[in-house]
């Protein structure tokens, strides 16, 4: 099945599921360019103290460039009443500090929910999703970094296994993988 399909065919099962339940919508950023300026400030706030080299333009140079349907990188927008409320992406990370990862290897990263959504269930629903697309994409491995060492343990709650940990942009972030091998190809994940 094309990547186009796979994804397309996701998001309608996804908006199905609890995004439905739970009156929110489920959006490509290619569908919703308007929003790229919430994600950055979101983004932003939450790491720029921990990653000094971390712009508002970097920001929106990258989102610009997830700004797909077909291929990686992509970015998902969870929204309410046509509010951005909730942001994942998948991409393919090609900073050298990771030339040491396969060079094909998905990585998901911009894992952000509003307080006020959060513990309510949309940011592991957000999760199942990437995890859910990158199975069906063929991938076996999902991996992505953590700055935050206090959120690691509610990824490893949900299955991600700690790699290792590194030096990063003058600060040290923990490598995670997710393997998706063993993952039913199902929102049911």
């Amino acid at each position: 099945m094309r990547k186009d399909r796979i994804i397309y065919e996701s998001l309608v099962e996804a908006n199905k599921g609890f995004f439905n339940t739970q009156s929110i919508h489920l959006d490509l950023l290619k569908n919703r360019p308007h929003t790229i300026s919430t994600l950055v400030q979101w983004i932003y706030d939450d790491w720029h103290t921990f990653d000094a080299s971390l712009t508002k333009d970097k920001l929106i140079q990258s989102f610009n460039e997830r700004l797909n349907a077909d291929i990686i990188p992509i970015t998902f927008v969870a929204l309410r009443n046509d509010e951005p409320i909730g942001v994942i992406s998948l991409k393919y990370e090609t900073d050298p500090i990771f030339a040491d990862f396969p060079k094909d290897s998905l990585w998901m990263g911009s894992l952000h929910v509003l307080p006020e959504e959060r513990d309510q269930g949309l940011d592991q629903e957000l999760l199942k999703y990437t995890i859910t697309v990158a199975k069906r994409l063929g991938y076996e491995k999902l991996y992505f970094y953590i700055s935050n060492p206090a959120q690691v343990k509610w990824y490893a709650e949900r299955g991600a296994q700690v790699i290792e940990q590194r030096p990063f942009r003058d600060h040290v972030i923990t490598i995670m993988q997710i393997p998706l091998k063993f993952i039913e190809n199902s929102r049911k994940t």
